[in-house]
């Protein structure tokens, strides 16, 4: 008969069992959701991308809710709504139109896209299909939240309402809308940028890791004479602290502010890029003069370059969403073992997952549904073989895994584990199954 010290061993095994489980570390390619993958973007023909001149029309619709909600970007804030606003947040569309295809490059001032976000309700009625909408993020943790499900999106976002995703939903609606109403005929250039000064590796150090350093700028003049820009740059936009109770674009919406009342460009709209494993390097710890000060920096670099950036009437246009599967979704706890699917998917529910591509003239935009790491981005632009693609990886595409991070990390415990640990939900592998993904979508724009 068991003593009650046999019954408690018992019961601890049995919790065990139903609770955690051993890490999958099957080698990539060996992996099911990898062959898969792949087979479906050998399957996905890039075809029908040439036609006439790109035209090009861009809007903008505020994100300031007519009614109170709460902040989205800290757990340690607990929920607390905004209390003023220091500074406007928008969504920003950009339409192309080639005459085959109307694509759509759409920014909002959020910390994601919300993963629950119903794309069909977006284009329904507006002369765009939904699958040829690229979205991203501005990453601002000091914007609204309220949108995202399950006990962690609570966490971090506030207490989940429908009335903030519909607001969400009816500001995207209306900046397309706009910027579809009026297009023209324009020249499309892009650059690529140093600027190291104003970012850092906050995963491992910049003497143990690497950084993305450059600025990527899309430069486009319409033949009315406007001029606009899309530009990423991989530094966080976490300059504000969990403190402030002021909605704020953080150092993205400032400086967009400044290329526009400086009149550098009539229209500029900023996307996250690689900002897994980036913050940003400013000798100000926090608050709006940190903001400032990479703001200005930043600005001064753009405004020293935007007019010796070459443009040129473009004709190819393309939009693709590439589905691919991942491993089961769980929190890791050790090397070797995670909790059990079903308790993540209690706390954190499932999210679409996709890779998305913007073909803009030799431009190439992709689309990550994650924190993608700067880390990664080198290698995936070396990749360019034919070096007449330009590249530009943003995060935060409207499906949402996590953190995307160097491999090499995955099994360090001596580094800060946020991102390798906590908000690694889908194994080891990923950084190189995302990478080989990204290249293979390169390849086959290489030969178009």
């Amino acid at each position: 008969m068991f003593n009650k010290y046999s019954t408690f061993i018992v019961s601890i095994v049995i919790v065990l069992i139903f609770t955690i489980k051993p890490l999958d570390r099957t080698p990539l390619e060996q992996s099911n959701y990898y062959k898969n993958t792949v087979e479906s973007i050998d399957n996905q023909e890039i075809t029908s991308i040439e036609g006439d001149t790109i035209r090009v029309g861009w809007s903008k619709a505020s994100l300031i809710p007519p009614f109170t909600a709460p902040m989205a970007g800290y757990g340690a804030r607990k929920g607390a709504h905004f209390e003023g606003v220091d500074d406007s947040i928008w969504v920003k569309a950009v339409v192309f139109d080639n005459g085959i295809t109307k694509s759509a490059y759409v920014s909002l001032d959020l910390l994601i896209v919300p993963p629950n976000l119903n794309h069909d309700k977006i284009s329904e009625g507006l002369d765009i299909k939904s699958e040829n909408i690229l979205f991203t993020a501005s990453h601002t943790h000091s914007s609204i939240g309220g949108y995202l499900e399950g006990l962690a999106g609570n966490l971090f976002g506030g207490k989940y309402e429908q009335k903030n995703l519909d607001f969400i939903t009816t500001s995207i609606r209306q900046a397309l809308k706009e910027a579809l109403r009026e297009t023209h005929k324009s020249k499309i250039g892009f650059s690529s940028i140093y600027a190291a000064d104003f970012i850092t590796n906050r995963l491992v150090g910049d003497s143990l890791g690497t950084y993305d350093p450059f600025l990527r700028i899309i430069k486009i003049v319409r033949d009315d004479g406007k001029k606009g820009t899309i530009f990423s740059y991989s530094a966080h936009a976490t300059c504000y602290g969990h403190n402030q109770r002021n909605l704020s674009g953080d150092y993205p919406g400032d400086l967009t502010r400044r290329l526009e009342y400086y009149k550098d460009v009539d229209f500029a709209v900023y996307g996250a890029g690689a900002v897994g494993s980036m913050s940003p390097r400013t000798k100000f710890k926090k608050g709006k003069k940190k903001v400032e000060e990479i703001s200005k920096g930043l600005y001064q670099i753009i405004s020293d370059n935007f007019r010796s950036i070459g443009v040129k009437y473009s004709f190819k246009l393309k939009s693709d969403k590439y589905e691919i599967e991942m491993r089961e979704q769980s929190f890791k706890i050790s090397s070797n073992f995670i909790i059990r699917p079903w308790i993540f998917n209690y706390l954190v529910g499932d999210s679409p997952k996709f890779i998305s591509t913007l073909r803009i003239g030799d431009i190439l935009i992709f689309g990550t549904p994650c924190d993608f790491s700067g880390e990664l981005v080198s290698p995936i632009e070396k990749s360019i073989t034919n070096k007449k693609l330009n590249l530009m990886i943003n995060s935060f595409n409207g499906g949402y895994v996590g953190y995307i991070t160097d491999d090499k990390w995955y099994d360090n415990e001596e580094i800060n584990t946020y991102e390798t640990y906590t908000m690694n939900w889908y194994g080891p592998y990923n950084g190189e199954y995302f990478s080989k993904l990204m290249k293979k979508i390169i390849r086959n724009h290489e030969d178009h």
